[in-house]
């Protein structure tokens, strides 16, 4: 018997996996991490364990089930220890239409091996801690992290480690960036992002009502691409059954 909904959001707020899965557990979060208590339905879609082939499928079909619910936060909380490649490339390319955040956090547990092909791609990606963020070298993977924006130097210490994980270290994850290039040049094109504007309402410099007609623009441009995408999604996936 798999491990329910349930067992898996307990070993969640435990911080870890008790056993392992055998396949991915796909759900929205309904209780707070720190507090442990249920907050409802709320919470962002998370992919919890080992990814496997039709873990493609199950995602687009639990986006589908209430597209307003997840393009609303358009996030997936990411936790996953190992996994097939090419579904993870699969799902790695659907987030990346979709213009979905990605998350790791230490409550959840961390991103390694092929999940590392998920978050890489991601347009936002976010991690809050040491050693959630694990890498290794995959085969046929290569020019899938290189089209992404992957650092030559990040790729060619990946590739270094075949049966172990390489871990990536604060100076890895800013050098991949909190943003994919692509996604940062379609800020630019669509929104008139302006980087270091950004950076100055970060650091407190300015207000951030200047970046309020950006912030604006981003919400509008990308949920009507990522609606576009789903819908792109859903077709392909009915013209294969």
């Amino acid at each position: 018997m798999g491990v329910t909904r349930k067992g898996i959001a307990a070993l969640l707020l435990a911080g870890g996996f008790a056993m392992p899965l055998s396949a991915a557990e796909i759900f929205y979060m309904d209780h707070d991490l720190l507090t442990g208590k249920y907050v409802g339905d709320v919470g962002p879609l998370v992919l919890s364990g080992e990814i496997m082939p039709g873990d493609y499928d199950r995602l687009l079909a639990k986006i589908a089930q209430d597209p307003g619910h997840f393009l609303e936060q358009n996030k997936l909380l990411l936790a996953s220890r190992e996994g097939d490649v090419p579904e993870s490339l699969r799902i790695a390319t659907l987030l990346k239409a979709l213009r979905s955040e990605v998350a790791v956090d230490p409550l959840t547990g961390p991103c390694v091996g092929a999940c590392f092909l998920i978050y890489a791609a991601a347009s936002q990606r976010t991690s809050d801690g040491p050693r959630l963020i694990g890498g290794q070298r995959l085969p046929g993977a290569d020019e899938f992290l290189a089209e992404n924006g992957v650092p030559a130097q990040l790729l060619a210490e990946l590739n270094r480690h075949t049966a172990d994980v390489y871990w990536l270290t604060p100076a890895d994850e800013r050098a991949l960036g909190s943003r994919s290039p692509a996604f940062a040049r379609y800020l630019k094109t669509q929104c008139a992002w302006d980087a270091a504007v950004e950076r100055d309402v970060l650091s407190g410099k300015r207000e951030i009502t200047a970046m309020r007609a950006p912030l604006e623009c981003r919400a509008r441009v990308t949920q009507s691409d990522a609606r576009k995408a789903l819908a792109r999604a859903l077709a392909d996936q009915a013209s294969r059954r």
